[in-house]
């Protein structure tokens, strides 16, 4: 992210703020240099020239102040409709690679209103007071050319050497941002387990926890803006120079008889508004380097790489688990037997607790790396094929609702699958459900105020998969929550399908065991 993506968001809009601001800084130095006229008028005792200048003042500092607020606008404007499509690519990035909710959160706001104000905003101003130093350093000229010698020459070390200490100020944004991501990161595992908290009254961990982590978060803020302070002491020490030295420089020329009063005073002016001005781009520059890193990590989440060519999940005639082991980051390794899933085959995977279940359907989903072995997928000619994993119907114990109507929720959004509803209403024994609420599937459900019961909610994801015809379902205890008779009435649904059925599943009677085709069991170590 940077200059180029705010110009590319739309060309005409961005060269009139540049006009814009340019316009005010024109007008701001003549503004300032009729002073001079002014006060030759006076001292020459013109004063229906002394009211014309005042009245052509006034007349040019509405002109300035009008071009500037209108700028201002255009540029929130601009800058809005990028972060617009900012957040669009990122969001496109996390369709295909999804993360953390804490990082793509970070990512998604925190971040982005990072780099508004310490970058497109400092952006804004920066130019306002690049152009503004121009326009004065010009029109010192016309005055000497010494003070236009001696402005360069402090403006030249107060650029220079503050710019040595950007790598600092760098480093401390990227901390900001990783502190902050680690924060949120923890807000979220620990406020998922609030009521457990809540149930054995132990509050002073979750203060604890989180007084840690917001305490590293405020001293990587602190060491960022003290790191700032620093560039702008430096930058402070070339602003007074400069404002101290033009004026003198202009009273000895005065005296030489070599520029009029009006100068001495106007010169000041300009000094003043220079080194201001230096000083203030000192350390916006500061601030715009500092957030390179950032700017580097959201253009990088922008770039959509092309589709991959997979295989469609419908051409998988077998499934093969051959010498397959995970081990997780504590060190623990989970090893499992080998077995072949054939097409439509209906298999239950059971096992006591700690076996490695869920982790085998997150592997055949591609979701976790193995260790060693492999999982191979071959079509009706014994042929090796790479499938889209994203095809595959998977129900996870932690069921996936949002904010919209039931109807929606089972068709994810895809009305012209509304037509399959009916017969997956019956087929999962939901019929009853939908006559207690009182707009039927149309009922709008919020996730977190829990509308519908947990079984109920397994049953509209079981829906989900049923309506869009998946032909191959990994099911992690998709049943738990359902009673016995509405169980039973979904699994022999499921079972007498064509799909292909991998499922986990605890306390299961003999009478639904009996309707899978075989089981692959578990052990522990």
């Amino acid at each position: 992210m940077g200059l180029k993506d705010y110009l590319k968001t739309n060309y005409q809009r961005a060269f009139l703020v540049l006009f814009l601001i340019t316009l005010t800084q024109a007008t701001t130095t003549f503004y300032t240099y009729l002073t001079s006229p002014e006060l030759n008028a006076i001292s020459q005792r013109k004063f229906a020239l002394f009211i014309e200048l005042i009245a052509v003042q006034f007349v040019f500092g509405q002109i300035c102040n009008s071009s500037f607020n209108i700028a201002n606008i255009q540029n929130t404007k601009q800058t809005q409709n990028l972060f617009h499509q900012v957040r669009q690519n990122i969001v496109k990035h996390y369709y295909r690679k999804p993360e953390k909710v804490a990082d793509m959160e970070n990512h998604l706001g925190n971040d982005l209103q990072m780099i508004q104000t310490s970058y497109y905003d400092v952006y804004f101003y920066f130019a306002c007071d690049l152009i503004y130093i121009v326009f004065t350093i010009g029109t010192l000229f016309t005055f000497h050319w010494i003070l236009v010698a001696y402005s360069l020459v402090i403006s030249f070390f107060a650029i220079v050497v503050p710019k040595l200490l950007e790598k600092y100020t760098n480093k401390a944004t990227e901390k900001v941002s990783s502190k902050n991501a680690q924060f949120l990161n923890l807000i979220e595992n620990w406020l998922n387990g609030l009521e457990e908290l809540r149930r054995y009254k132990n509050k002073s961990i979750l203060k604890k926890k989180i007084g840690e982590s917001s305490h590293q978060l405020e001293q990587s803020e602190y060491q960022r803006d003290k790191s700032m302070i620093y560039v702008g002491m430096v930058a402070a020490i070339f602003d007074v120079m400069g404002r101290v030295g033009v004026p003198v420089i202009a009273g000895i020329l005065f005296f030489n008889h070599q520029v009029s009063l009006g100068a001495i005073l106007t010169a000041g002016y300009f000094a003043n508004g220079i080194f201001y001005s230096v000083n203030s781009c000192v350390t916006k520059y500061i601030q715009l380097k500092s957030t390179k890193t950032l700017r580097d990590q959201l253009a990088k989440l922008q770039k959509i790489e092309a589709d991959k060519k997979y295989d469609s999940i419908d051409e998988i005639a077998s499934i093969e688990v051959k010498n397959l082991s995970v081990k997780y980051e504590h060190g623990e390794k989970i090893a499992y037997p080998n077995f072949v899933i054939n097409r439509g085959e209906k298999v239950l995977l059971v096992g006591d607790s700690g076996t490695g279940k869920s982790t085998l359907l997150k592997v055949l989903l591609g979701q976790i790396k193995l260790s060693s072995g492999e999982v191979i997928f071959k079509n009706k000619n014994d042929e090796l094929i790479h499938p889209d994993f994203n095809q595959i119907g998977y129900l996870a114990q932690d069921l996936t609702m949002f904010d919209a109507s039931i109807l929606e929720n089972i068709t994810m959004f895809n009305s012209k699958l509304n037509d399959r509803v009916n017969s997956a209403v019956e087929a999962n024994a939901f019929v009853h459900d939908e006559e207690k609420l009182k707009d039927g599937l149309a009922t709008e459900i919020e996730v977190k105020h829990n509308l519908l019961s947990g079984g109920q909610q397994q049953k509209v994801v079981l829906m989900r998969a049923m309506v869009h015809e998946k032909s191959i379902l990994y099911l992690d205890e998709a049943t738990s929550a359902i009673d016995q008779k509405g169980a039973t009435k979904i699994l022999r649904n499921l079972t007498q399908g064509k799909e292909t059925l991998l499922m986990i599943a605890h306390n299961l009677s003999e009478e639904q065991r009996a309707l899978f085709d075989r089981e692959i069991h578990l052990e522990g170590k």
